[in-house]
């Protein structure tokens, strides 16, 4: 861990990382080396109450950071033309960099010079009423409600590339495009709970310190217009936006693993880390066990821990299980 990060919780004194801290960030960026396609699941059981999720969510971020691979070009592409199979009305409205101040829909793909061709929507006596059409580069184009596939750098460089002392090269222009292969589930108190227990956590690298949900980069939580990171409402069961496949998902709490593992359409191939505060009534700790003792079937306990995992911190306990 890079010595000019400094950390702060609950507005406590700056300090170095501390260990479980330090921990959680290198579990998230070592975990990608172990997905494989043979599914994991981990539970990682804390002595208290914590910002753990977020933080594993944010080694994971940093790891994909390294990849130029890691965007969502291909996959937001075929999303929207996709819409084609809807009848125009039905279509969800598009908005386009270049173009502001209008809202459109998908019209079609040109075959003739391989743009696509949307359509200018305007507003009449609350109707949509189809206008001219404009062929556009769908890189410059998104659905509202979500982040753009390209925008301004994310302003928290510094952070990310000092984050680990071991950590690979962060590629510039992931630092400028949307990536949704990484989710974090909120807890099931709903959204603003998520968020206002991360931002307890402050991290310094530079002349501001940044709150811990800033870095994520969460779509509803920021005023960047790209974001690193999906997010799942655990109370609503809904998703902000679906584009790249899912690798892995990091659930807070034991509330939303179980929203997480019940939900099969969205996270039935993805890996999922859950992480659990085990001072819970004893029911709700009696209902994940419950649940995995369920899973025999499918799924073996790894006794073996994978070899480049971090030294687990006194206090914080984990365990993985492998789907057959």
């Amino acid at each position: 861990m890079d010595q000019n990060i400094q950390f702060s919780e609950a507005n406590h004194s700056w300090s170095d990382i501390p260990e479980w801290a330090r921990f959680m960030i290198e579990f998230g960026y070592i975990w990608q080396n172990n997905i494989s396609e043979n599914r994991r699941i981990v539970l990682i059981s804390m002595p208290c109450d914590s910002a753990g999720s977020g933080l594993i969510a944010l080694g994971a971020i940093r790891k994909y950071l390294e990849d130029s691979g890691a965007n969502d070009i291909e996959f937001h592409r075929q999303r929207i033309r996709d819409e084609e199979k809807k009848k125009l009305k039905d279509r969800r409205i598009l908005l386009y960099t270049n173009c502001s101040k209008y809202k459109f829909r998908y019209h079609r793909k040109d075959d003739d010079d391989g743009y696509d061709q949307i359509v200018r929507i305007l507003r009449a006596r609350k109707k949509s009423i189809p206008c001219p059409y404009y062929k556009v580069d769908l890189k410059n184009v998104y659905f509202e409600g979500e982040p753009c596939l390209t925008g301004h750098k994310l302003p928290y460089g510094d952070i990310y590339r000092n984050l680990l002392e071991q950590g690979g090269k962060v590629q510039d222009s992931n630092l400028k495009e949307t990536y949704s292969g990484v989710c974090l589930a909120g807890r099931t108190m709903g959204e603003n709970t998520t968020r206002d227990i991360l931002s307890r956590i402050r991290l310094h690298s530079g002349p501001e310190p940044v709150q811990l949900d800033q870095l994520l980069s969460v779509h509803d939580w920021s005023c960047e217009k790209i974001s690193r990171l999906s997010f799942f409402n655990s109370r609503t069961k809904k998703i902000d936006r679906q584009s790249a496949p899912l690798r892995l998902v990091v659930a807070d709490g034991d509330a939303a693993f179980l929203k997480v593992y019940e939900n099969k359409d969205l996270f039935g191939e993805c890996d999922i880390i859950a992480v659990i505060d085990r001072t819970l009534e004893r029911d709700r700790l009696d209902a994940i066990v419950e649940k995995m003792n369920e899973q025999a079937q499918w799924y073996l306990p790894e006794n073996i821990l994978p070899g480049n995992l971090p030294s687990i911190p006194k206090g914080i306990s984990l365990a993985i299980w492998k789907k057959r």
